[in-house]
């Protein structure tokens, strides 16, 4: 009776994680009504039948591939936001030993010919999509004489992490970096 429940609970738990494992960043637009107003988003499929829908901050425009999806504010020519996936060999936490090596990957995510790389902040569940925690790192650096910063935000997705990335030129960070974190709480059924 045990081995057959272990059984049934590694097929349950394979077949939860292999649901996980097709989500495409390709876009499609579609529709959504409220009260008799139309609104768009994008979505995407999972891999399973199940539609997963994103709003992007109003006015920016995006671009999507199987594993990547770009958006660009019209007004900063030097900003863009990156959302990606990368698998996992196993489900992790945001436990202190992740969280430190999540901390250095964004410190090593600045471009090869950058100066003063710093940490500017990090942070544990700025936005819990579905439920799921998040952790947010910010950086700073320096290249080609112009200061940028750098946000990534991760979220574990079954066997698969999400990586949420802004970068724009220091001055125009905070308010672009604000409607893009503001906009991953539109995300439905990720």
């Amino acid at each position: 009776m045990v081995a057959r429940s272990l059984t049934v609970a590694t097929l349950a738990l394979s077949f939860a994680l292999s649901a996980y494992a097709d989500m495409q960043f390709a876009p499609r637009e579609s529709e959504y009504t409220v009260e008799g107003m139309k609104f768009k988003q994008l979505a995407f499929s999972d891999g399973s039948g199940n539609e997963i829908t994103y709003q992007q901050p109003p006015g920016w425009t995006y671009s999507g591939s199987a594993t990547k999806l770009t958006l660009r504010p019209s007004n900063s020519a030097q900003a863009e936001g990156t959302i990606t996936k990368v698998a996992l060999s196993q489900a992790v936490t945001f436990d202190e030993a992740n969280t430190n090596e999540l901390v250095k990957r964004a410190l090593s995510s600045a471009p090869p010919d950058s100066t003063d790389v710093m940490l500017v902040s990090q942070e544990m569940n700025p936005v819990k999509i579905g439920g799921k925690e998040t952790f947010l790192v910010i950086v700073s650096y320096v290249s080609y004489g112009a200061q940028y910063e750098r946000s990534m935000m991760f979220m574990n997705r079954g066997n698969e992490q999400i990586i949420f990335q802004f970068v724009s030129r220091a001055s125009d960070f905070n308010d672009l970096q604000s409607a893009f974190l503001a906009s991953q709480f539109t995300w439905h059924n990720l």
